[in-house]
């Protein structure tokens, strides 16, 4: 419920500070007092479009905050749930605080802000959350009434089929998947193909050249040997001559005979002895390296055909030998995945299928469950109206199949293709009338705005429990009515205020009567200014406030006043 209302500016109001309860609260005041401030500034905070008429004459903002608990309520999850996919805080508690600056000079616009629990948020959210919260009646552009979307849901609630269209929408979200699938494979056919050819072409073309771990590698010693086999033969016939040549073993014969004649000088043989030992070794390697050298210019041919092809194939798969192979198995199980796709393809389309035709027996369902509710409802709603001066009020809903569209998957119901969404295949239109002479015809079209207050009024009586909406404001539904009907809505605020906060403008004061809560708002004005002044009642003041409007403060009317309190109180 509304636990807070709070304006800084508003309209004429210059500094509001409103606590609500449960129940049913009544606003009144003189003609021209500005009660609908209030509601205006209810309506601010729940998304209403800004208007610069908003800010108070000489102010550069006006500013209101809404403050809401909904601890235990029935909306809680759903509230939850949005607020939580906009990473915004909720506990129970809800505080709008929303504002409106007057445009800065070199702008255009209206400075506007927005926070929700304090964060920043979108106004696409906060209008997301208004239709859970409440329900504004009497003016024509905030009546939800007046929307057939709306009336659909009404409907739905009165018959008791809430659970199968909210199943019904699961089929729905779930067909939409299924076709968006199948349309994302099929779509793309010619590609899907085309990618499978020229992967199994890079595979297979891989798979031929026959890699070698580090082939590359390997491939560029060899080049090098082979560019280079005159020159190296050269310098290993030098350095095997070298190797063999006499001074080596002369140098070994002089330090044999320097041993013999200094036995100290023995480990200087020794190590000559091992150096050449070493020498020796080496030059047989030498030859050994020599004679595998060869001079052969069709080896080099095909050794520089293979590097250009490895060249040409890092080129396309990767810079190495090791990518280019990985590539090939990913292309080859890129390839095999394409090709599954055409039977999941098949498979998800005999799911679309058969989930379509079990859509269209629940729609059609659902849609018989709505045409025999709605005479029922109709009929219902049309006793309240009697008693709330409407006496010749008809009300009808009319049934129309959306029709199918070409770009989109349709149903099949009764042999004939239909169009659905998440309500079903149903379009539905209030129509009403509120004249005998006049046949029943949509309510935007004929109701005038205390008429159709108190339509909605003899709805929600009717809807009762079914209805979910926890605050609901009638702005003047008591438009051109007299006591008696007065007394019977004010009975209806008041049972409406039972299971949900109601909270109501009037100039009646047997409507005034049966609220649990009284609010007057006042205008007041001096040389410099005109305000508005925003007042809670006292169980006397509200007994004088009744008398005001019975007609003046009188004995009479305080007299007058007190037993309609009574009577209200008693019933």
């Amino acid at each position: 419920m509304l636990i807070g209302l709070h304006l800084r500016d508003f309209a004429l109001a210059e500094r509001v500070d409103l606590d609500l309860s449960r129940g049913y609260t009544v606003i009144t005041g003189e003609t021209g007092a500005g009660k609908s401030v209030l509601i205006q500034a209810l309506a601010f905070a729940l998304g209403a479009p800004a208007d610069p008429e908003m800010i108070r004459p000489g102010a550069d903002r006006a500013e209101v905050e809404a403050v809401f608990d909904f601890s235990g309520a029935s909306i809680e999850q759903a509230l939850s749930r949005r607020l939580s996919e906009a990473d915004v805080d909720f506990d129970g508690s809800l505080i709008v605080r929303r504002s409106v600056g007057r445009p800065q000079p070199d702008a255009q616009r209206l400075s506007l802000r927005l926070r929700i629990n304090d964060r920043a948020a979108t106004l696409g959210l906060l209008r997301d959350l208004a239709p859970l919260i409440a329900d504004i009646h009497g003016q024509r552009e905030q009546l939800s009434l007046l929307r057939p979307a709306e009336q659909l849901t009404m409907l739905d609630r009165f018959a008791g089929v809430d659970h199968l269209r909210d199943a019904l929408g699961v089929m729905v979200r779930r067909l939409h998947t299924l076709d968006r699938q199948v349309e994302q494979i099929t779509m793309s056919e010619r590609e899907r193909i085309r990618r499978i050819a020229l992967l199994r072409h890079e595979a297979a073309e891989i798979v031929a050249a026959d890699l070698q771990p580090a082939e590359d590698e390997l491939l560029q010693l060899e080049h090098r040997r082979l560019v280079n086999a005159q020159q190296l033969a050269l310098d290993t016939e030098t350095a095997r001559a070298a190797l063999d040549g006499e001074a080596i073993d002369e140098a070994l014969g002089a330090i044999r005979r320097i041993m013999q004649t200094d036995p100290s000088a023995q480990p200087i043989a020794d190590s000559v002895e091992i150096a050449v030992e070493q020498i020796a070794e080496s030059a047989r390697a030498l030859r050994a390296y020599a004679d595998e050298l060869e001079i052969d210019p069709s080896r080099l041919t095909v050794v520089e055909s293979r590097i250009a092809l490895l060249s040409e194939m890092k080129r396309r798969w990767g810079d190495n030998v090791a990518e280019i192979i990985a590539y090939a198995e990913q292309a080859e199980s890129e390839a095999a995945s394409l090709e599954q796709q055409a039977a999941d393809a098949e498979s998800l389309r005999q799911e679309a299928d058969q989930l379509a035709a079990d859509l269209a027996y629940a729609a059609a369902d659902l849609s018989g469950r709505r045409r025999e509710a709605a005479k029922r409802f109709g009929e219902a709603i049309k006793l309240e109206c009697a008693d709330l001066q409407l006496n010749q009020a008809r009300v009808e809903f009319e049934f129309a199949a959306m029709p199918p569209t070409g770009a989109s998957r349709q149903l099949t119901v009764n042999d004939q293709p239909v169009g659905f969404d998440a309500s079903g295949i149903d379009r539905v239109q209030l129509l009403v009338s509120f004249n005998i002479e006049s046949p029943p015809r949509p309510i935007q079209r004929i109701a005038s705005g205390g008429e159709t207050a108190r339509l909605t009024l003899a709805i929600k009586a009717v809807l009762g429990e079914r209805d979910a909406v926890p605050i609901m404001v009638f702005d003047e539904v008591d438009v051109g009515l007299g006591g008696r009907s007065g007394s019977m809505i004010g009975e209806r605020l008041a049972r409406l205020g039972v299971r949900r906060q109601v909270i109501g403008i009037t100039h009646l004061p047997q409507v005034a009567a049966y609220a649990s809560r009284h609010i007057t708002v006042a205008k007041s004005a001096d040389i410099a200014r005109t305000t508005v002044d925003v007042r809670v009642l006292t169980d006397d003041e509200r007994v004088a406030e009744l008398a005001e409007m019975l007609g003046g403060l009188t004995d009479a009317t305080r007299i007058s006043a007190t037993e309609l309190l009574h009577t209200a109180i008693a019933t």
